[in-house]
């Protein structure tokens, strides 16, 4: 009696588990016709209807929302695909279309394309693919894990070119959590990654960026003082100038020395002309260190008298508390 019970009711779910396995087939089928490659190299092809109708298949997707098909593209082997890809997650612009983006901020994966929001590079120079994935998801509403990737890679790259790229692109995330990576990347070896990293600090307005600058002037290497000594120009602060100043007299280096002597004139303005002429007078300088003093003076005061240090000292006290002189 039991098992004659039972058997009407096997004939009924069977149906209902044929019907779903038959749905879950055709959503495979369906997902599995979706070659976004195919429809990439149609898009551009020469005959109308067929260009039309790919174009109008890549834009049903995005409406759809159809974030698989894209996910899949940015393994594409063609660049102009994957960043073709990029473009269609990043007009899909969920939290699925987010997800698939960021894994692409791993080193790994980076890519040359000619697109560049970064302000200090044309957009026609070839770029790091992670500085657009990075500037896509910040215009999407950022991600949780973004920051976290790119932060991990910094250190690891093969060279300083993608030491750069990193920092432009945590600087596109324009994240606080970027801030201790960024700067960390003031005492690079480079001075192209730490201008990368300046950039992305004040684009978050990071208040102790001089702080580690000034840091920076005592470091052991002597090539992160020499390139904190080029950048601390750009900060107009009594402490900078002053720093500025110590390092001119009691660096071991004349590199950096000259580095340094070359940023006072920016830091510090018309109250270091009388500073930066001593320089041009002191018998201990190098014929170097008296040609930027004397290159300093001439950034002051527009005037020009060579490494004559006595005209220089007239001119100053023939026009110093007049408008405009030091």
């Amino acid at each position: 009696m039991s098992l004659a019970r039972t058997r009407p009711s096997s004939r009924r779910v069977s149906p209902r588990l044929a019907a779903l396995l038959g749905l879950l087939t055709l959503a495979a089928a369906c997902a599995a016709e979706v070659d976004v490659e195919k429809l990439y190299t149609q898009s551009s092809s020469d005959d109308y209807e067929e260009r039309l109708e790919a174009t109008e298949r890549l834009d049903q997707l995005v409406r759809e929302k159809k974030t698989a098909p894209f996910a899949q593209g940015l393994r594409s082997k063609n660049a102009e695909f994957r960043v073709q890809s990029i473009l269609k997650l990043m007009a899909i612009g969920d939290e699925a279309s987010k997800q698939a983006l960021v894994g692409e901020l791993d080193l790994s994966r980076r890519f040359n394309v000619f697109y560049n929001p970064i302000r200090l590079l044309p957009v026609s120079t070839p770029a790091d693919s992670r500085i657009m994935i990075a500037r896509i998801l910040r215009l999407n509403g950022g991600h949780p894990r973004a920051a976290q990737i790119l932060s991990d890679t910094y250190g690891k790259e093969p060279d300083a070119a993608a030491r750069t790229a990193t920092l432009y692109a945590l600087g596109a995330l324009d994240d606080q959590k970027t801030v201790p990576t960024l700067l960390k990347a003031l005492k690079d070896p480079d001075l192209g990654v730490v201008k990368a990293a300046l950039e992305g600090l004040n684009q978050l307005g990071t208040p102790r960026v001089a702080d580690t600058l000034i840091q920076g002037l005592s470091d052991p290497s002597e090539q992160v003082r020499a390139n904190s000594a080029s950048v601390l120009g750009g900060f107009s602060e009594k402490r900078t100038t002053e720093a500025l100043i110590e390092t001119v007299r009691r660096d071991s280096s004349e590199k950096v020395r000259l580095l340094a002597l070359g940023s006072v004139p920016f830091a510090g303005g018309s109250e270091t002309f009388q500073f930066i002429l001593g320089v041009l007078r002191s018998p201990a300088s190098s014929p170097e260190m008296k040609a930027k003093a004397a290159w300093g003076l001439r950034s002051l005061t527009n005037e020009d008298f060579g490494q004559d240090a006595d005209r220089w000292a007239r001119w100053h006290a023939a026009h110093r508390g007049k408008t405009g002189a030091p």
